[in-house]
């Protein structure tokens, strides 16, 4: 069985919206949640503002990146999440113009909710509907607040209200397609997102109850971003080097409800190269794709779009099904919980010959015997070697005081 490359694994919550626009906390607030968590990273995305963008930067162990959600539109549709500008964006663009110029700006624009479909006269949905633009670096595969609303808009009100993160089933399958889709043309990563609001309601018009509080938020849906170095501990070197992770599709999305997913891996490998979720590699007749997961569970191989194995467990080996872009899903209990990014395989020269692939791989090992930085060594301090399993990650760095499952 082979063994995972070595790589560094940050997770963290994606798509917040605080004081600043229609959240309930405050940054500072919600930093302190995510230390208590042990969260390595939080996205900050509030509606059409980056008034408190001087808040970016490192917080003890915590990466702190501030973007804004653009999300002018006559009908109040396609929403976009934009970070690495430092101004937000006229608000009369269309679609095409703002998308456009975050790719410019050399920032990270996401499509936020694309395909929300519920009947709720006082939440409507609010979808992406210019599918003609093809500028966006990524789309949120998974949206817990949507799922939360569309779980309010069939009925179960009672149940949703109590226990906010137990309609978590799996990504909107429509969205799940969508994203396939696009990636056999080219790179699109899915990501999943909270939408983190804290909503508080007056129940029974005596008082008032947050709803779907962050502390919920904070622990269901997760994205794990896959580094091949540790981040620098300096901000704009380690903010340019996680969103370049990013945009390369090195991530995977997980329910923490169902489970702590650090130390899953998914990589190919051929008698003599091997590629991450995100990379492209040559096809090879002897190519295989392996599977590492901290516990049992049912792994889904997925082409094209199309499901074509599976099999169940801690450790599990896939032969390749010819070129095509492939990801896989895990589940538990009939219960999504893990979902990676694509890994792409082609003929010899699509993107790459062999010898700059054969390079690739080279340095990133080489590197192994450069001066470590100061982030290396805190990445080496958190980390542990799971013998059974071969799993190198960052461990849970502090004692972590967790909401209970139930919810």
């Amino acid at each position: 069985m082979a063994k995972p490359p070595d790589v560094y694994e940050y997770i963290g919550v994606i798509h917040i919206h605080t004081t600043d626009s229609d959240g309930s906390r405050t940054h500072d607030e919600i930093i302190k949640m995510a230390h208590k968590y042990g969260l390595d990273y939080l996205m900050f995305a509030d509606h059409m503002t980056l008034d408190n963008k001087s808040k970016e930067g490192w917080y003890d162990k915590t990466l702190v990146i501030i973007g804004y959600e653009h999300n002018y539109d006559v009908k109040d549709s396609n929403h976009y999440l934009i970070f690495g500008l430092n101004r937000t964006l006229p608000g009369d663009l269309k679609p095409e113009m703002y998308v456009k110029r975050v790719r410019q700006a050399g920032g990270l624009g996401v499509i936020a909710h694309p395909d929300e479909d519920r009947e709720l006269d006082k939440y409507p949905p609010l979808p992406w509907t210019d599918w003609s633009v093809s500028e966006f670096d990524g789309i949120e595969i998974w949206n817990h607040m949507s799922a939360w609303l569309e779980g309010l808009a069939k009925g179960s009100k009672i149940k949703y209200l109590l226990n906010p993160r137990s309609l978590l089933q799996a990504p909107p399958k429509k969205t799940l397609e969508r994203w396939d889709r696009i990636n056999l043309h080219r790179n699109c990563v899915g990501i999943g997102s909270a939408d983190a609001h804290g909503h508080r309601v007056k129940l029974l018009g005596i008082f008032w109850k947050t709803i779907f509080p962050y502390e919920v938020e904070l622990c269901s849906i997760r994205t794990h971003v896959i580094t091949k170095q540790p981040l620098p501990r300096g901000f704009a070197p380690a903010h340019d080097e996680f969103i370049h992770s990013l945009k390369a599709c090195r991530a995977f999305v997980s329910n923490y409800r169902w489970g702590d997913a650090r130390g899953f891996r998914f990589w190919a490998e051929t008698p003599r190269y091997y590629a991450l979720i995100g990379d492209r590699i040559t096809y090879h007749p002897k190519l295989k794709f392996f599977v590492r997961s901290p516990y049992s569970a049912k792994v889904i191989l997925i082409r094209n779009g199309e499901k074509i194995a599976e099999d169940e467990g801690t450790k599990v080996v896939f032969n390749t099904r010819g070129l095509g872009c492939y990801r896989v899903e895990l589940w538990r209990d009939g219960k999504g919980w893990i979902f990676s990014n694509h890994i792409h395989v082609e003929k010899q020269d699509a993107y790459k010959s062999q010898d700059s692939y054969r390079t690739e791989r080279r340095n990133h090992h080489g590197s192994e015997k450069n001066p470590r930085s100061r982030s290396d060594t805190r990445a080496k301090k958190y980390s542990r070697t799971n013998k059974d399993t071969g799993i190198k990650n960052t461990q849970n760095r502090r004692n972590r005081n967790l909401p209970s499952k139930k919810g």
